[in-house]
């Protein structure tokens, strides 16, 4: 007895029985490219990873880009756990991921907000730049996106507080037909007080770019950083005015939080502390809050 299969169900499995083959092979590429790389010594620690470059990409997915992009998405989520917020190969994963699917837009959004705040501390707008290269092929790729330019826009502001390019990008978040009511209103909001900027404006500015991220998305990764991003934006304006009082009080700077917490001259949620770090430089007074690792 024969066995008949319908043309499209044939085709079908034929779909199926490439794609597998595909990822497996793509999978082999990437694991003989890493083995040029020091591998994983733990399941939470990671020294570095040699990602394919995206220039052979295009030779190797045999047209299926959108599959091959959720494969390399996966292994960021993955790996962002591991990743200490050092080694620039991560940003790689999403240099592959716009060139294989330049549609895909939450990529773009957690590179956005991971990538750089894991530099923060440091100060270096580097790899801001890097992830702002690979966003603008998401502005140009889909034209209907208010969130890519916005939350690009609203990174550069926290960490240069510096008008000229947020601004660029928050103009053409406002300009994308369907931006919600908050991105027109903090953008005309911006272009005022940028004519005359002062610390208090500098800490609304920055709490209201974060705000409209946080009331327009549903995805729980992202509204919980912006909450943290809200958080830490209310803690840094306390303890910018503690400090400077802490001095004038006692004729030094604090050396730990906990002085300023005694005197009453701040007051902080009662888990900020459990989740993270406030250094304090006994110098200058400057302070650097990092998010506790877990693990």
């Amino acid at each position: 007895m024969k066995i008949a299969f319908s043309q499209s169900s044939f085709s079908n499995k034929l779909n199926i029985v490439i794609v597998v083959a595909l990822l497996l092979l793509v999978g082999v590429f990437q694991k003989k490219h890493d083995d040029f790389g020091p591998p994983f010594t733990t399941k939470l620690s990671l020294a570095k990873r040699n990602l394919l470059p995206p220039t052979i990409l295009p030779y190797i997915t045999f047209g299926y880009d959108n599959i091959i992009a959720d494969f390399y998405w996966i292994r960021a989520i993955q790996d962002f756990v591991a990743w200490n917020g050092k080694e620039g190969f991560y940003i790689g994963y999403f240099r592959n991921i716009a060139t294989l699917d330049p549609r895909f837009e939450y990529p773009y959004l957690f590179s956005i907000l991971t990538i750089p705040q894991n530099q923060a501390l440091v100060k270096d707008i580097g790899p801001l730049d890097e992830v702002a290269k690979v966003a603008e092929k998401g502005i140009e790729a889909i034209p209907t996106s208010w969130k890519i330019p916005f939350y690009l826009g609203t990174q550069y502001y926290l960490f240069t507080k510096k008008f000229d390019l947020p601004e660029h990008y928050l103009a053409i978040a406002a300009s994308r037909k369907g931006a919600p009511d908050g991105v027109y209103l903090v953008y005309t909001s911006f272009i005022t007080k940028k004519a005359s900027p002062t610390k208090d404006k500098e800490y609304s500015t920055s709490r209201d770019l974060i705000s409209v991220i946080y009331n327009n998305t549903d995805n729980e990764i992202i509204k919980s950083l912006a909450g943290k991003g809200i958080q830490i934006n209310y803690i840094t304006q306390l303890l910018d005015k503690g400090i400077p009082a802490y001095k004038a009080q006692y004729h030094r700077y604090p050396k730990y939080v906990y002085e300023l917490l005694a005197v009453h001259f701040i007051a902080l949620p009662d888990v900020f502390l459990e989740n993270f770090d406030i250094q304090i430089n006994l110098f200058d007074g400057s302070f650097k809050i990092t998010e506790k690792k877990e693990g």
